[in-house]
């Protein structure tokens, strides 16, 4: 991301291109400038299919970064919904396993009950026997078989005994048998629900390690396509630059064939960017302190303070390479003079720039109006004079 603000603001600060004005009149051959134009336009054509090339690529690579964020978004849920489901198995083992206990327990249960309803049928079985093998003896004559009264109210109460035995024992088994078949069906219900349970989220969770090992394979496609945009990104960016160079270099090309006549700017005195009485130096070249941050830093240029509105000159015969917003220097003019000399006119009010890229202009020509766009801190221009691309001291071009 760096690489690439860093490209366009190099891009910005060399040239912008434009179509080239018809209505110049050169001093210099026209046949010479009229191949240069027409190579330059060539060139410039070059550079916005280049241009076009590298946003496209920005693009792309913007897009797939987004997909990534919206992937990188959909594992962290799978991931939260797989501990959710991994928290749910956890919790049905538990219950397995205590259904599973109480399943023992209710299978004792009924191996107790089995085997006393086992004992009382024995029993029951016993008694019936006997009493087959003695014939058929009623309660009746047992009774009328009493040597004498208090032996008939033994016989009695013996009879009431039994029966009341008897009764207990149909009683238990009956309730042990209904006591064996409830716990039975609640205990198998019970294991089926929880069984069913557990293989729903068994299911739910392979299903999420399976989307989530496909969201893996997914995310290294896209950084490895990440990666390839970028490296196309890189090259692009290259082959922007020269043709950038090259349509600077033609550029100087053209100034050098103006200068050919009495006409171009060939050195020497650079006139006022702002008329004369109509404004004061507000700052210098070199070390300041910054009005922004107090502390000492460096200006390459001096600063005019004038009135909003004022008239901003070309301070000499040239081309113009730049005319935009640039950053610090808010609207921005930039000329091109010879293939020495650049000059940068800064903090244009809005609407003020009254030239265009590649229009040729004379000095003293009006080209754009002061202002306080960018880091400004008042209405002034900020002037700087480029030699060979590198910032100097402009007072020595003024006097």
């Amino acid at each position: 991301m760096r690489k690439k603000v860093l490209l366009t603001l190099l891009i910005a600060g060399l040239v912008a291109g434009s179509a080239i004005p018809t209505n110049v009149s050169w001093a210099a051959s026209k046949a010479s400038l009229d191949k240069i134009n027409r190579e330059l336009k060539e060139i410039q054509k070059k550079k916005e299919q280049q241009k076009q090339q590298v946003k496209q690529t920005e693009q792309k690579i913007s897009a797939v970064q987004k997909e990534q964020k919206d992937l990188q978004t959909e594992l962290m849920q799978i991931d939260l919904r797989r501990n959710e489901t991994q928290k749910k198995l956890d919790k049905l083992e538990v219950q397995m396993n205590e259904t599973t206990e109480k399943a023992a327990q209710a299978q004792d249960n009924l191996d107790e009950a089995k085997e006393r309803v086992a004992q009382r049928e024995t029993l029951l079985k016993t008694r019936v026997k006997s009493m087959y093998e003695r014939g058929k003896v009623s309660y009746l004559d047992v009774l009328l078989g009493s040597s004498d009264f208090g032996d008939f109210l033994t016989r009695m109460e013996g009879l009431q005994l039994i029966l009341e035995q008897d009764t207990r024992i149909l009683e238990d088994n009956m309730r042990d048998k209904e006591t064996i078949e409830v716990k039975k069906k609640e205990i198998d219900h019970q294991l089926t629900v929880y069984a069913g349970m557990l293989d729903e989220a068994e299911n739910l969770k392979a299903e999420l390690d399976k989307q989530y090992k496909h969201s893996l394979v997914v995310k290294a496609e896209l950084k490895k396509k990440e990666s390839a945009l970028e490296e196309d990104l890189e090259q692009y960016g290259q082959q922007l630059l020269a043709i950038t160079k090259a349509e600077s270099d033609k550029y100087a090309e053209r100034v050098r064939a103006m200068s050919s006549s009495s006409s171009g700017y060939k050195g020497g005195k650079l006139g006022l960017p702002v008329a004369d009485g109509q404004f004061r130096f507000s700052s210098g070249f070199g070390m300041r302190t910054d009005p922004f941050t107090g502390r000492s830093a460096g200006h390459n240029g001096v600063d005019m303070a004038a009135p909003k509105g004022t008239t901003i000159m070309a301070a000499a015969n040239g081309v113009v390479i730049f005319a935009g917003y640039s950053n610090g220097f808010g609207n921005t003019v930039m000329i091109k003079h010879s293939s020495e000399i650049t000059t940068l006119y800064g903090h244009i009010r809005e609407g003020g720039i009254k030239v265009s890229v590649g229009q040729s202009v004379s000095k003293g020509q009006k080209i754009a109006e002061v202002g306080s766009t960018g880091r400004s801190t008042g209405n002034h221009v900020h002037f700087t004079v480029y030699k060979n691309d590198v910032a100097v001291n402009p007072m020595p071009y003024l006097k």
